[in-house]
C-alpha cells in the first residue's frame, strides 16, 4: 500500500480563492431583480398597435354604414321612390364624400327626379374622383341629351361603347340620335344591336322603330322578322300587321325577280 505523497517542505502549497472559476460578467449586464416589461419602447409599440387596430376597425365600420345606406338607396331607386333613394344616397355621401360610386348614385337619383343640371354636376364629380366607366358615360349622355345637347350626348354614348360594346342602352340612344340626324342606316345599325339586349315586352317602342327604319331602307327580310315579333307581342296591332304583309309581298317579289333574272 502506497503512502500519500506530500510536497517537499520547501515548496509552497498552492491554494485557489473560492469562486475563482466563475467567469467575469460585464458590468452593463448586471441589474437588480427581474427585467421590467413596461419599458418606454414597449409602451410606444403597444400604443402604435392599438392605433392600427382602431383605424382598421373604424374603416370597416364606416364602410359598413356607407354600404347600408347605398343598399337602401338602390332598393328605393328600383321601387321608383326617387325622393327616398336620394335621401339615403346623400347620407352615404356625407359619410364618404370621396367615393365616386356613391356620388354617381346621387346623380342617378337626381336625374330620375328631373334635376338634370344637378345630376350632371354629380356625374362630373364622380368622374373627377376616378369613377370613369361605361355606365357613368352612359348617364352623362342621358343628361346631355335631356338638356338639349345631342352632340355632347353622342360623344358620351360613343365613349361608353368603347369601354363596353355590349352596352345596349348606349346603342339604343345612339340609334335614336341617328334617326333625328336623318341617318337611317346608322340608326338601323345601332338599333339592331340594342334589340339584342331587350325583349319586346321590355321595350316595344324599340322594335317598332327598328321595323319602320328597316322598311324605309328596303331591308324587307329583317323588317319582317322584327314585325313578326311585334305582331306576336301585341295582337291586334293593325299597323304592324299591315307592315308585315307588305314586307312579305316585297320579299316574294324580290324572290320572283331573282328567278326571272
Amino acid at each position: 500500500m502506497e503512502e500519500p505523497k506530500t510536497p517537499p517542505a520547501d515548496e509552497p502549497v498552492k491554494t485557489e480563492a473560492v469562486g475563482s472559476d466563475i467567469p467575469d460578467i460585464p458590468e452593463d449586464e448586471l441589474h437588480e431583480g427581474p427585467r421590467k416589461w413596461w419599458t418606454r419602447q414597449n409602451a410606444l409599440f403597444v400604443g402604435f398597435f392599438a392605433l392600427v387596430i382602431l383605424s382598421v376597425a373604424g374603416f370597416y365600420i364606416q364602410r359598413g354604414i356607407v354600404q347600408g345606406y347605398e343598399h337602401r338607396g338602390d332598393r328605393y331607386l328600383d321601387q321608383k321612390d326617387y325622393d327616398r333613394a336620394l335621401k339615403y344616397f346623400l347620407k352615404a355621401a356625407r359619410h364618404d364624400p370621396q367615393n365616386p360610386r356613391v356620388v354617381f348614385s346621387v346623380g342617378k337619383a337626381l336625374l330620375a327626379l328631373g334635376r338634370e343640371h344637378e345630376a350632371l354636376q354629380a356625374f362630373r364629380s364622380s368622374f373627377r374622383l376616378g369613377g370613369a366607366n361605361a355606365e357613368l358615360y352612359l348617364y352623362m349622355g342621358f343628361v346631355e341629351n335631356r338638356i338639349g345637347r345631342p352632340y355632347q350626348a353622342e360623344l358620351f354614348f360613343t365613349h361608353a361603347l368603347k369601354i363596353d360594346r355590349k352596352l345596349f342602352a348606349a346603342h339604343r340612344e345612339l340609334g335614336m340620335l341617328r334617326l333625328k340626324e336623318s341617318d337611317p342606316a346608322g340608326a338601323e345599325s345601332h338599333l339592331s344591336q340594342a334589340q339584342k339586349g331587350y325583349a319586346f315586352d321590355k321595350d316595344p317602342e324599340l322594335y317598332r322603330i327598328l321595323a319602320e327604319t328597316r322598311m324605309r331602307l328596303l331591308l324587307y327580310e329583317p323588317a319582317a322578322e322584327t314585325l313578326t315579333v311585334v305582331v306576336k307581342g301585341s295582337p291586334g296591332d293593325a299597323k304592324a300587321e299591315e307592315a308585315l304583309r307588305k314586307a312579305r309581298r316585297e320579299i316574294e317579289l324580290e324572290d320572283l325577280y331573282r328567278r326571272i333574272r
